[in-house]
């Protein structure tokens, strides 16, 4: 007899199906038969294969509870579970005891928790509480599964723990029944109340109940009383919130600001934190409001901010909705910065009113003037110096003492008063702007510091050859790669530290506040701006020999810096080793040296690259089609770019005509305002009262003695029968009808309303001509195209939201299409990016450089190669890149998730990509950002290449750069396959084989 093995089996069940796990052990020949044989036993214990998973050989568990040989368990799985490093061991589930180590019931039917002290302790008016899952074995080390306890238990586990709980211990659990049976609690019982109404709460997360009780705790003190009301209200909103808002939620309620949402920038970031501005408490502000006041602030009339004009807000309104200069470079860079509609309209208006006219030509610098200008103390000092009042209540050196106050820099009353920085300065010190030569420029003169007696210089900053791209217009930089006072190694031209502060701005844009106290107001500037660093502006070499900066001469005021209006980038047909940033992405796409992409294709096959990139038969266009990832990586990396790749489909306005049933419903509107013409019926209605005052023609008669009546009735000129001739019927009737045919005739009644109304013209001409001059109804009938036109005829200012979107569809600009419903999705994915602690700091980190681009030589083939890792950043001396993917892995189960993400590196050659990123562009450590992309279910992982990952990499891509200089020099492209081989079973192929063999 051949030799046996047992086998423990595992029937895991489907969780819709309903139905208990099972387990089967037997001693069989091999795994198969024993497979055969649990299965068997499934079926014969009456349940459905098809609720079950594929059954799985575990490891044999040594315990005392094991099922009989041969026979199916379902009870076993209640108390043993997998566990161990491959899943496959048997562990004891924790805090569930198996049947023969179960508490006995007492002989009166009572159950013993086993407990000491536990009834006793749990004890309240209504008698002793019963704890579920307590044994007599517990001991005070004994830990009970928090996910176990009935949902007001999991809540309270989460209320009473400093921080989320996945278990209990015995003293725990006993708090936790008495709590709950607490009717004196008012704080625990009316959380459980509020919670109760809530069946998304029984779904939550135990991390996410305890941030939910946490946040209950911040917002209701537990030793204060509260409104049961106003505590079921916070449950509502704080779980209608997003994950990423509810920190601001609870902040916000916290500290009294009872929000009902969170308002967001256009780049995902708080724009509103609930404060109270100058607009009043009840006033909506919202990004839409903010604009209005952009346009306003940048008409030239002259009105107080706080009561804006009609004719101004109308101008204001065709201003946004035309999208002009200078509105839309104010209005991308405002709805995009952080808390922007908690700041003051007064503050609004000041900084738009003191910028320089052509301050949005040029976007890098736009953007440096907001961040550097919408300071606190800057809204402090527009506050007491607003430009709009003839006659400032306060004085400029008030000002100044107030502002430095509060800096600590003078105190009243020990500061001398006298001192330069607090009076009027001499009004023929102006400031001096010094030509270094070689395009460098002191400005230490502008910076409201009196200048060395010594005549040192001011300090210039250069960076070592970094190649940068001026951006013009409405573009965006794409990252602020070189930071202020660094350096960065790379190729191209030297930058100046230059400070600009708010003192320059008000100089030159508020002439009614630079008068002869201008050192004043240099002053307060100063003091706002006293925690701005300086900028570094990269300057190309085109540009190193602009045209000097004049002194402005000593009697003309202000003072005002002349900029002028850089060239657009020439970017180089042949690209040196080096580092460049700005590098669009069509020059990048086509500029010299391999990139990643190109070594992928090579991987595919050699005959591949070939017909990509050398023979070019192979041709593979970019679609204008829209890829999500595409648009993800805009919007987290990028979003200054959006505009300018991406066409969003427009909103349809309030009021647009959609459908046939509204456009229907205008034109009956206008035809029901319109006078009632003439029917059928009223023409007839005329023209019969004409005929009945027509005199009635005499009627021939039937009969002989009716002719004769009618004859006689005949007026005597009429009456030619002459006496003694006989009066026949025919004679009298040739009389009737003479004298008829001298009567007017009867008008005809029927026909058409056109023939009716002709007839009507001859009765009654005045009212024909009357019913000529009223204007026509619509017609009701035809193609929705008709109706457009018909609704135009009469309506010109229709909005119809079918042109509105064939306008968008048409696309001009060649950009990608994007829908509502799209751009809904990836506005989520953004969110969701931005949400996760990590891949949010990441994302925004402030020493972050996007799409910086490579251009090197390997070393080992001399081929020149190009690198462009999507984000870079330094934290503590290391240089870290990463990449951002968006992927779809929504039916993929979570205990796979890891292997799957490693496969999707591996099969796509994220790795080697990264391998070739790190040693092209000197960085020390990689990562990949994945984001789900399916809808609704729109998780993040953070995956760190391993040092063993990022060799293989760079092995494998090493071993292609060889292969490519060898096709090269030798002229040869071979195919992906060039032997005939033998296919050969795989081994799961040769266990079927092996299965198929023994049934046979």
């Amino acid at each position: 007899m051949s030799e046996t093995t047992p086998f423990f089996i595992h029937h895991r069940a489907k969780k819709q199906s309903g139905e208990p796990s099972a387990v089967f052990w037997e001693s069989a020949k091999n795994e198969g038969r024993a497979l055969r044989d649990a299965d068997n036993a499934l079926e014969d214990a009456g349940k459905d294969p098809e609720n079950y998973f594929k059954a799985l050989v575990t490891n044999f568990p040594v315990v005392d509870e094991l099922p009989p040989e041969g026979e199916i368990s379902f009870t076993f799985c209640d108390f043993y579970q997998l566990g161990g490093n491959d899943k496959l061991t048997w562990e004891k589930i924790p805090g569930v005891n198996p049947p023969a180590a179960a508490a006995g019931a007492d002989e009166d039917g009572t159950t013993d928790t086993g407990v000491p002290g536990a009834v006793d302790a749990a004890t309240g008016a209504a008698g002793a509480v019963v704890l579920d899952g307590v044994t007599e074995d517990d001991t005070d080390t004994t830990e009970y599964p928090t996910a176990r306890l009935r949902l007001p238990q999991r809540i309270i586990s989460q209320l009473i723990s400093e921080k989320h709980v996945y278990h209990v211990n015995q003293k725990k659990r006993i708090e936790i029944a008495t709590l709950e049976m607490d009717a004196d609690n008012s704080y625990v019982q009316n959380l459980l109340l509020a919670c109760r109404n809530h069946p998304e709460i029984e779904n939550l997360k135990i991390t996410d109940l305890w941030r939910l009780t946490d946040a209950v705790k911040t917002v209701f003190p537990e030793d204060k009383r509260h409104e049961l009301a106003v505590l079921v209200q916070f449950v509502k909103l704080w779980l209608e919130t997003e994950h990423m808002d509810r920190g601001i939620l609870v902040r916000e309620w916290a500290a009294g600001n009872r929000i009902s949402s969170v308002q967001r920038t256009d780049s995902g970031t708080n724009a509103d934190g609930g404060h109270v501005t100058d607009r009043g408490e009840n006033a909506h502000h919202t990004l839409d409001s903010l604009d209005l006041e952009a346009a306003s602030a940048l008409l030239p009339m002259d009105f107080d901010p706080h009561s804006i004009p009609s004719s101004v807000l109308r101008r204001a309104k065709d201003m946004v909705a035309n999208k002009e200069e200078p509105w839309k470079s104010w209005s991308r860079i405002l709805r995009n910065t952080p808390g922007i509609l908690s700041v003051n309209r007064f503050a609004i208006f000041n900084i738009i009113r003191i910028a320089p006219d052509d301050i949005h030509l040029n976007a890098v610098k736009h953007r440096e003037f907001v961040n550097k200008t919408m300071t606190a103390e800057f809204n402090k000092a527009t506050e007491l110096l607003p430009l709009y009042v003839a006659e400032p209540e306060v004085s400029r050196e008030d000002v100044s003492k107030q502002l430095a106050a509060e800096r600590g820099e003078y105190v009243e009353g020990i500061s001398d008063p006298n001192d330069p920085k607090w009076v009027k300065g001499n009004a023929e010190e102006k400031p001096v702007v010094e030509n270094h030569g070689g395009g460098i420029y002191s400005i230490e003169g502008l910076m409201g510091k009196p200048a060395s007696n010594e005549g040192e210089k001011q300090e210039v900053e250069t960076t070592s050859d970094v190649q940068d791209q001026e951006t013009e217009g409405d573009e965006k930089p794409s990252c602020d790669a070189v930071q202020p006072g660094e350096s960065d190694a790379g190729a191209g031209e030297e930058s100046t530290s230059v400070e600009q502060t708010a003192s320059d701005i008000l100089a030159a844009n508020a002439p009614s506040l630079a008068d002869d106290d201008q050192a004043d107001v240099n002053q307060i500037s100063d003091s706002v701006s006293q925690n701005s660093d300086s900028v570094s502006h990269s300057e190309p070499e085109a540009q190193q020999n602009a045209p000097e900066v004049q002194q402005t001469e000593p009697d003309a005021q202000p003072e005002e810096l002349e900029v002028e209006q850089a060239p657009a980038q020439a970017w180089p047909e042949y690209f040196e080793p080096g580092r460049y940033e700005n590098v669009p992405n069509d020059v990048y796409h086509a500029a010299n040296g391999i990139s990643s992409t190109m070594v992928k294709d090579a991987r595919v096959s050699l005959m591949y690259y070939n017909g990509r990139h050398v023979s070019k038969t192979i041709k593979k266009e970019r679609s204008k089609v829209l890829d999500m990832g595409s648009l993800v990586h805009a919007l987290a990396l990028q979003p200054e770019i959006l505009d300018e790749e991406f066409s969003i489909e427009p909103e349809i306005p309030e009021g647009a005509l959609t459908t046939t049933a509204t456009i229907r419903a205008v034109i009956d509107e206008y035809n029901n305002a319109l006078p009632v013409l003439l029917s059928s019926d009223d023409i007839k209605r005329f023209i019969e009262e004409f005929n009945a005052s027509l005199p009635a023609q005499i009627p021939l008669g039937g009969d002989l003695n009716e002719t004769g009546q009618s004859y006689m009735s005949l007026p005597s000129e009429f009456q030619r029968i002459e006496e003694g001739q006989k009066q026949t019927a025919t004679a009298m009737k040739a009389c009737i009808k003479e004298y008829n045919a001298t009567l007017p005739p009867q008008m005809k009644t029927s026909g058409s309303c056109d023939a009716l109304m002709e007839t009507l013209a001859i009765i009654n001409p005045d009212l024909v001509a009357q019913e000529a001059q009223k204007p026509q109804p619509l017609k009701v009938s035809g193609t929705k195209t008709d109706l457009i036109q018909a609704v135009k005829s009469v309506k010109p200012d229709a909005v119809f939201a079918d042109e509105i979107l064939d306008a968008w569809r048409d696309n001009p600009d060649e950009k990608i299409l994007v829908t509502r419903q799209q751009y809904a999705t990836a506005l989520a994915i953004q969110a969701a990016l931005y949400a996760h602690p990590e891949a949010g700091a990441l994302l925004t980190n402030p020493t972050r450089a996007v799409e910086v681009s490579y251009f090197g030589i390997d070393e080992e083939t001399g081929l020149e190669i190009r690198t462009r890792p999507d984000v870079e950043i330094t934290h503590e001396g290391l240089r870290i890149g990463f990449d951002l993917k968006t992927i779809s892995m929504f039916d993929v189960k979570e205990s796979q998730l890891k292997a799957r993400l490693h496969r999707e590196i591996i099969m796509r050659d994220y790795h080697l990509s990264a391998g070739m990123y790190c040693e092209n562009s000197s960085l020390d450590k990689f990562a990949w950002i994945f984001v789900n992309k399916d809808e609704g279910y729109h998780w993040v992982a953070v995956v760190w290449a391993s040092a063993s990952e990022l060799e293989l990499g760079t092995l494998e891509y090493h071993y292609t750069m060889r292969a490519i200089a060898n096709a090269m020099d030798t002229g040869e492209w071979p195919a992906p396959i060039t032997e005939d081989y033998i296919d050969e079973l795989s081994d799961i192929d040769l266990r079927r084989l092996d299965a198929l063999r023994d049934m046979a």
